[in-house]
C-alpha cells in the first residue's frame, strides 16, 4: 500500500505544471458536482411543486441575517441551524425609513435607508442598479408608485417586481428572504393575504409533512379538518370551513374562553385564537397530540392543548366558559353504560354561556349495540335536561350535511 502511495506521489511530481493544474482543475469540479449540484438536485420538497402561497404579511416577524439567492436554492430542503441566525424585520432600518416615508409623509432624503444606500453608491458599489444619486432618486419614485398602486388596488401578483420570498423554518414558521419593499408595503397597508415563493423550507419541516401525509394516505389522502399554515392548506380534508363560518356568524360571545372537546389537530383553537378567545382544546388521542402541538408551535400559537378524557380535567383548567365546542364527539359518549354515567356527570357540572353542538347520525354501524342512541333532536334536548341550559336552536348543516345547533 505504501508503494502504491509513493508511486502516485512520484507520478504527480514529474508531471509539468500545466498537467497538474488541470487534473487539479478536473477533480475541483468532480468534487463541486458531488457535493453541491447533486444534494441540490434532490433534496427538494416532494410535495411543493407550487411554490406559491398566500400569507398575511404581519406574521412574518423574523428575517434572514443572510439571504438564500432566490434563484440558485429555489425549492431546496437544507438541514443545520440557518433558521436561527435571524433579526427582527420590523427593527430593521428599512422597515423604520418606510414607516417614516409612507405614515409620516418624511422625504427620502431625510430618511436612514436613503443616505446609507446613497453612501454605498459614493463608494461605488451599485445598489439595486443604481450607480448614481440620480439612479436612486429614480428607484424612489418607482416606490412611491408601487405604494400608491397598491393602496389604490391592492397587492397584484408580479406588478413591476418579483414576489416576496420566505423560507420555512424547522418548526414551521415563515422567515423572510426577499423582497423588502413589497412585504413591508404589504404590513403598511394592513394587507390581509399576500402570495410569497417559498425559496429554502428546514429538512424537520418537511419531514413534519411527510408524516402528514403518509398519515393521510390511511384516511383517502385526507385530514380531518383544514390546515391551518400556509404551506399546508392545499392538503385535502374531509371537513371544510363551512362549520367555522355558521358558528361565528351565530356567536352570543365575541371573546373570552373557549372549550374544544376532542379537538383532533386544533382547527378550531387555531381560528377562535385568532378571533381573540383563550381556547383550551381537549383531545385525549396521542397520535392526534402529536400532530396537535406540531401544528401548534408551527403557528406560535398559544392555546392549551390537554391531552386528557374530558371527564379527568387537571385543577388549574377553568369550569366556567363562554363558548364550548362539541362537534362530533359526544357519541362517543353513550356507547358504554359507565362512560354514559360520566357523561351525565360531566353535563350537571357543565357552566358555560353557549355550547356548539354537532350531533351523530343514529343509524350509523358504529352506533349499533349502544347503550343509548339519540335522533338529533332527542340528543340536543338530553343535554338540555341534563345540564344548566336552557335551550337549543338548529343552526344550519355541516359540508357533511350533519346538524349544528346552539345550545344556550
Amino acid at each position: 500500500m505504501d508503494s502504491i502511495k509513493y508511486t502516485r506521489s512520484r507520478i504527480i511530481q514529474l508531471l509539468p505544471v500545466w498537467m497538474k493544474v488541470f487534473l487539479y482543475r478536473v477533480w475541483r469540479s468532480f468534487w463541486f458536482v458531488k457535493t453541491k449540484i447533486l444534494p441540490w438536485r434532490y433534496h427538494r420538497d416532494p410535495y411543493s411543486k407550487e411554490r406559491i402561497i398566500y400569507i398575511d404579511p404581519r406574521r412574518i416577524k423574523y428575517a434572514m441575517k443572510k439571504e438564500f439567492g432566490i434563484y440558485r436554492y429555489k425549492g431546496r430542503v437544507l438541514g443545520g441551524g440557518w433558521d436561527k441566525n435571524l433579526m427582527e424585520f420590523d427593527k430593521h432600518v428599512f422597515f423604520n425609513s418606510f414607516c417614516k416615508r409612507f405614515e409620516d409623509n418624511v422625504n427620502w432624503e431625510d430618511t436612514e435607508y436613503y443616505n446609507r444606500v446613497l453612501e454605498q453608491i459614493r463608494y461605488g458599489k451599485a445598489k439595486w442598479s443604481c450607480r448614481s444619486k440620480e439612479d436612486l432618486d429614480v428607484r424612489c419614485v418607482k416606490l412611491d408608485e408601487i405604494f400608491k398602486d397598491m393602496r389604490k388596488h391592492g397587492y397584484r401578483k408580479k406588478w413591476n417586481e418579483d414576489e416576496v420570498c420566505v423560507n420555512i423554518g424547522r418548526n414551521g414558521e415563515l422567515i423572510f428572504n426577499n423582497g423588502r419593499h413589497r412585504l413591508i408595503f404589504g404590513k403598511l397597508l394592513n394587507i390581509e393575504k399576500i402570495p410569497v415563493q417559498v425559496t429554502v423550507r428546514h429538512k424537520n419541516w418537511v419531514a413534519l409533512k411527510n408524516e402528514i401525509f403518509e398519515y393521510a394516505k390511511k384516511f383517502d389522502n385526507r385530514v380531518y379538518a383544514p390546515l391551518t399554515h400556509p404551506d399546508l392548506e392545499r392538503i385535502p380534508s374531509y371537513y371544510d370551513d363551512t362549520r367555522f363560518e355558521i358558528i361565528e356568524d351565530r356567536l352570543t360571545s365575541k371573546s373570552g374562553t373557549m372549550l374544544d372537546i376532542g379537538g383532533h389537530w386544533g382547527y378550531f383553537s387555531h381560528k377562535f385564537e385568532d378571533k381573540g378567545f383563550d381556547c383550551y382544546c381537549v383531545e385525549k388521542s396521542k397520535i392526534n397530540c402529536y400532530f396537535l402541538n406540531k401544528l401548534k408551535e408551527s403557528e406560535n400559537k398559544k392555546f392549551k392543548v390537554i391531552p386528557e378524557s374530558i371527564f379527568s380535567l387537571p385543577a388549574d383548567i377553568p369550569a366556567e366558559y363562554d363558548v364550548i365546542l362539541a362537534l362530533s364527539i359526544f357519541h362517543h359518549f353513550i356507547k358504554e353504560e359507565k362512560v354514559y354515567k360520566d357523561f351525565v356527570g360531566f353535563l350537571g357540572a357543565l357552566k358555560a354561556v353557549e355550547m356548539f353542538f354537532e350531533p351523530h347520525n343514529p343509524d350509523e354501524p358504529q352506533m349499533k349495540g349502544a347503550y343509548r342512541n339519540f335522533d338529533n333532536d332527542g340528543f340536543a334536548d338530553f343535554i338540555v335536561q341534563h345540564s344548566s341550559f336552557s335551550k337549543f336552536e338548529k343552526i344550519g348543516l355541516s359540508d357533511h350535511g350533519r346538524n349544528l345547533y346552539k345550545i344556550y
